[in-house]
């Protein structure tokens, strides 16, 4: 009997630094996982935070992580600390506040009948060439895949709203072949007006022609010429006929 009893109490030892030994082992294992969970961003909460998984499969270590919306310029800061890599077939949890980009969106469209929710592009840089992730689906996803092949970074994860598996690599195809297409027209605009400069460079310069103004003279008034007035002989009268007869010019007595 008391053999047995000390078999019983020998068993429930045992098997009581069996569960302990492996709660102990569950702790530390959930310990480890919260202490090696790396993050892109800062890790917030709140309505317009989204929270997401990414895995880095493009065979590539990422070095730039930034994120603009349709309403912006220019990306934003790189969201990967200093010195700090995305490192290949790494997994990252990426925190994005969207508040400021819903509120931009809103403003943005003021007025209009039809509120469109902000459209997002991650911008990621690698050693030797960036790419982005264009309408990237903050709504829709929990666990994305980054990939990178034939020269298209695309995303591939499961749907939340259609509970299926989605790959964006054909629209990436297509968004990056009417990018070319505009880089080519435009490349063709700047090579025509470069010839356009080049060809009025090599022409003469044509100098203004000066018209000469005509000098007018003053002109000198003409003074007439006085012609010297000739006295007119007075004309003979009868009288002078008879000059010389001495009895004409004598008295008689």
């Amino acid at each position: 009997m008391k053999k047995g009893i000390r078999l019983l109490f020998g068993s429930i030892c045992c098997v009581s630094l069996f569960l302990t030994g492996c709660q102990k082992q569950e702790s530390d294992e959930v310990k480890e996982k919260k202490v090696e969970e790396k993050i892109i961003g800062e890790k917030l909460s709140g309505e317009n935070v989204y929270k997401v998984s990414l895995t880095n499969d493009t065979g590539n270590d990422i070095v730039g992580f930034s994120i603009k919306t349709d309403t912006m310029d220019n990306f934003g800061e790189n969201m990967l600390k200093e010195d700090e890599v995305f490192a290949d077939e790494e997994t990252r949890t990426l925190y994005y506040d969207a508040s400021e980009a819903i509120e931009a969106n809103e403003k943005a469209q003021e007025g209009s009948e039809m509120q469109v929710s902000p459209e997002y592009t991650i911008k990621l840089d690698f050693e030797d060439k960036s790419y982005e992730l264009h309408a990237f689906p903050f709504e829709d996803v929990k666990e994305v895949t980054i990939r990178l092949e034939d020269d298209i970074c695309f995303i591939e994860y499961e749907s939340v709203d259609q509970e299926a598996a989605v790959s964006t690599k054909e629209a990436e195809q297509r968004i990056k072949e009417e990018l070319e297409i505009q880089s080519e027209n435009q490349g063709n605009n700047t090579e025509e007006e470069q010839s356009q400069q080049i060809v009025a460079e090599q022409q003469p310069v044509q100098q203004p022609v000066q018209e000469q103004q005509v000098v007018q003279q003053p002109v000198q008034e003409q003074q007439p010429v006085q012609q010297p007035v000739q006295e007119t002989p007075p004309a003979d009268t009868g009288s002078s006929a008879n000059e010389g007869c001495l009895g004409d010019s004598v008295e008689t007595w």
